[in-house]
């Protein structure tokens, strides 16, 4: 497969899509994403699980025929030719809200607190333009064996607000895990599962044109794109656990609201993914009173999912307090913009639901030296300081702009500081006065792309199957046998009628019983005996062929006057 055609290519279907299923088609896709979640597969269930479901595998078979053909399954080739069956991630969010009461709802809104275990931290999307930044300012380069310096380690591991505790549940691999925390491995995961950097040259580069345009991206959007990628790199792939992760989006009612889950067998892992959560800043983590784990969202979960892909960007006014002593107090509301801007002129100070900032002389004047105009910089502040900017720090700023001489740095000099900062020969700045405008609908993760962790690829580097889908089912030599064994309902003899039932097993398909006017469906499973034969299977427990409630039974011929075959409604005629 070419890395420009990515596998997770959204697909767009939604509950009014769902509806518009057939009731069988609706029950094949629910066993499929009960059993497999997003997980891929090679073959449908076996047939004593489909007649638990009501169903034949012939009804089963041609209703998954066309799931595939409306995209609700996707395939790829395996290497040696085996093909692999998923329903797309675009998806789960739909069919985790149209088989919520199948799969069992784990996620219950709380009419009570609960006790906080663990608080949510600053969120994950300014941690990562202050770790930008900060490869920006220092560079990152690598050893000979592709790794970055100790020291650099080091260094990313304390510039965070994060720790390797809030993600010891998780369970993830990696390479050089000796090397790298956790934490700082998902940092730089991220980054480069965004394609906000990338390996080249002997460094990890910012992507300069792709860092535009995440500029562009309100806090929601980056959440929602962050959130993406963390649900698919580190979640554990296990389909009870996808249902429970999807569900905490999906059913949770709203941010603030705490959420009980009610899971005991899968308590310890759960967890850990809660405390990643909270680690990234989403939620809190706690418990009832009976000790089961809780959870309340700190942002709105609904803006995390594809069901709500397209949103305008905020363009509310946001800014910061400057302070005569040069910090600046940063309300949360700040826009990424606003906070790219501080990273450049100034040093962090504190990160928490207020931050601070401090301006620095070495920080401003770095800046200056990376392309950043005096006059710019002091229209920045004039322009985003809720209050004036005390006499004393404008004049100290404008003295130090004057000092600078940028002029030294010859035309060289400049672009190895451009391309260290930026990772290309763009403009340093990567930003424009308009970056808040229009509508964002493009999405930065890709799956493909290769990070630090060890994600469960099964999809990744696959071929996509791009055989065509044939519309009808077909049944072998089903030109053979008359065409009123499965259009009328007829009395037959016996050995005819043993013939018939006979053929109900091989092809998998129901069988229609009659008498007394009383219609029975079964799915009949072996014949035995000859001259005085039965048939036992599978039988719907009312006269609609469409239920899903059954029970194995024994019949003998002399129970029915008429029969006939049930075909699937596109077997070839």
């Amino acid at each position: 497969m070419s890395s420009s055609e990515p596998i997770n290519e959204p697909v767009v279907l939604n509950l009014d899509s769902w509806s518009k299923l057939t009731w069988v088609e609706q029950k094949v896709l629910g066993a499929i994403f009960h059993k497999h979640a997003g997980q891929p597969f090679s073959s449908l269930l076996p047939r004593e699980q489909w007649a638990i479901e009501g169903l034949s595998v012939a009804e089963a078979k041609s209703s998954f025929t066309n799931l595939r053909q409306q995209r609700w399954i996707e395939s790829v080739y395996k290497s040696w030719g085996e093909r692999l069956f998923y329903i797309p991630a675009s998806l789960m969010e739909t069919l985790t809200i149209a088989y919520a009461q199948r799969v069992g709802i784990t996620v219950k809104q709380m009419a009570q607190h609960a006790h906080v275990l663990q608080e949510g931290k600053p969120d994950i999307a300014a941690e990562l333009l202050h770790l930008i930044a900060w490869i920006g300012r220092e560079g990152l380069p690598l050893t000979s064996k592709g790794t970055i310096h100790k020291k650099s380690v080091q260094k990313l591991s304390v510039i965070t607000v994060l720790s390797s505790t809030d993600f010891d549940g998780l369970g993830i691999r990696y390479e050089h895990s000796e090397l790298y925390p956790t934490h700082v491995a998902i940092l730089l995961d991220l980054l480069l599962s965004l394609n906000l950097v990338q390996k080249s040259d002997g460094r990890i580069q910012i992507q300069g044109h792709q860092l535009k345009k995440w500029l562009k991206l309100s806090w929601t959007q980056m959440h929602r794109e962050i959130y993406q990628a963390c649900m698919e790199r580190y979640g554990e792939v296990e389909p009870a656990l996808q249902h429970f992760r999807y569900q905490l989006a999906v059913l949770a009612p709203e941010k603030n609201i705490w959420c009980r889950i009610a899971n005991s067998e899968l308590k310890s892992r759960i967890m850990g993914w809660l405390y990643a959560l909270a680690g990234w800043g989403y939620g809190e983590v706690g418990e009832d009173q009976s000790g089961y784990p809780a959870f309340r969202w700190l942002i709105d979960p609904q803006s995390l999912l594809y069901l709500e892909r397209e949103m305008v960007s905020e363009t509310e006014p946001s800014g910061f307090y400057m302070q005569p002593d040069f910090e600046m107090l940063v309300p949360p509301e700040a826009r990424p913009d606003v906070i790219w801007m501080l990273e450049q002129c100034a040093e962090r100070v504190t990160r928490d639901r207020m931050s601070i900032y401090r301006i620095t002389r070495e920080r401003f004047v770095s800046a200056i030296a990376r392309g950043y105009g005096l006059h710019e910089m002091m229209e920045f502040l004039d322009q985003y300081a809720l209050t004036s900017i005390p006499e004393n720090v404008r004049i100290a700023l404008e003295d130090w702009g004057r000092e600078t001489d940028a002029a030294t740095l010859t035309g060289e000099r400049k672009m190895e500081v451009t391309k260290a900062s930026t990772g290309s020969e763009d403009d340093p700045k990567l930003l424009e006065k308009d970056v808040l405008t229009g509508v964002y609908s493009a999405s930065f993760y890709t799956p493909e792309n290769q990070g630090l962790v060890d994600v469960p690829a099964f999809l990744h580097g696959l071929e996509r199957d791009h055989s065509v889908i044939e519309k009808k089912f077909s049944l072998l030599r089903f030109e053979e046998i008359p065409e009123t064994w499965y259009k009328e309902w007829r009395r037959y003899h016996s050995s005819t009628a043993r013939q018939i039932a006979a053929k109900a097993i091989e092809w998998q398909t129901k069988l229609g019983i009659q008498q007394e006017n009383r219609t029975q469906y079964l799915i009949p499973d072996q014949v035995e005996g000859h001259e005085q034969w039965t048939l036992s299977g599978w039988c719907m427990l009312d006269s609609n062929e469409h239920t899903s409630e059954t029970e194995w039974r024994t019949f003998s011929p002399s129970e029915w006057d008429t029969m006939r075959l049930i075909l699937p409604d596109d077997v070839i005629t």
